[in-house]
């Protein structure tokens, strides 16, 4: 029989178990916050890490793309249909190519030329990153430079011509493409093969000699209402709706005589008469009145 005693005894290790379990209990639930905590913590750290990459990325392989894209127009001698299209669809191919340990999905919208300065690329995205309980997800719209990138205009619409990484050479392409209207002014003409803003503004201020001398032989390009974007250079347009650049093509011979006006998309699409303007005794350029004015030449 059980006695008094040891119901007492019983009762008495009853009552020293339940709060040792209870504690028990209790630190297993903060470990496992604890553990919650660290997990979302390492999730929303790799989360953060993995979308900045992203981002970083696009901007990086749009370029590459724009610059492959040029090349391919500039050595098959072909033009892009669509080239807004065609350089968003490639920029997403490289995305998807991305690996990363958590779930990513970025999508390219749009890229297109930015309306408030065409020396720049404009990309916009959603890039949403996940893992576990963590998302983070955004709208973004970045800015690619198109410096340094080839333009491809010229050989859209020349045969026979030729670069040097840093000027084009016409031999006697843009002569021929030119044909009848005094074409021969532009035998062996040159001009830039490399994108670079023009560091001197206003723009007034070429009508100074030795600016116009330094902005020539550094192939400098210039924004215009009236130039094609880069984006549309890749299509073969001289000129088109968005704000564009514009170039000197630079006669090889002196001549007092007049011809088609030195600039780009002048040459390319609009085809209408200049004046000679004598730099130097290396070079000329033919112009109306309306870039005279722009550029400050009297």
């Amino acid at each position: 029989m059980i006695g008094d005693k040891d119901y007492v005894l019983n009762g008495t290790i009853l009552l020293l178990i339940i709060p040792v379990f209870i504690l028990f209990f209790s630190t297993l639930t903060v470990l496992d916050y604890e553990n919650k905590a660290n997990c979302d913590s390492i999730n929303s750290n790799n989360v953060l890490s993995t979308f900045k990459d992203v981002k970083d990325n696009i901007p990086v392989i749009t370029l590459d793309v724009l610059n492959k894209s040029a090349y391919q127009v500039i050595e098959e001698n072909l033009t892009i249909i669509n080239s807004r299209e065609y350089v968003k669809e490639k920029v997403q191919e490289r995305i998807n190519k991305l690996n990363y340990d958590c779930d990513v999905n970025c999508t390219i919208k749009t890229i297109t030329s930015y309306e408030k300065d065409p020396f720049y690329i404009e990309v916009n995205s959603t890039i949403t990153v996940k893992k576990g309980n963590i998302k983070h997800a955004e709208n973004i719209s970045q800015l690619v430079s198109i410096e340094g990138l080839p333009d491809p205009l010229p050989f859209t619409k020349c045969d026979s011509i030729s670069h040097n990484l840093t000027r084009i050479e016409y031999h006697h392409g843009l002569a021929a493409y030119l044909g009848d209207v005094n074409g021969s002014f532009y035998e062996n003409a040159t001009s830039p093969f490399i994108i670079k803003k023009c560091p001197y503004e206003p723009y007034e201020t070429h009508g100074s000699t030795p600016v116009i001398i330094d902005c020539i032989q550094n192939g400098y390009y210039h924004q215009s209402n009236d130039g094609a974007c880069y984006l549309c250079r890749l299509e073969g347009k001289a000129t088109c709706p968005h704000q564009g650049l514009e170039t000197f093509i630079i006669p090889h011979i002196l001549n007092n005589g007049s011809t088609i006006v030195s600039v780009d998309h002048v040459i390319f699409g609009d085809l209408y008469e200049g004046s000679p303007f004598i730099v130097n005794s290396t070079y000329i350029l033919f112009l109306d009145q309306a870039h005279r004015k722009k550029y400050g030449i009297k």
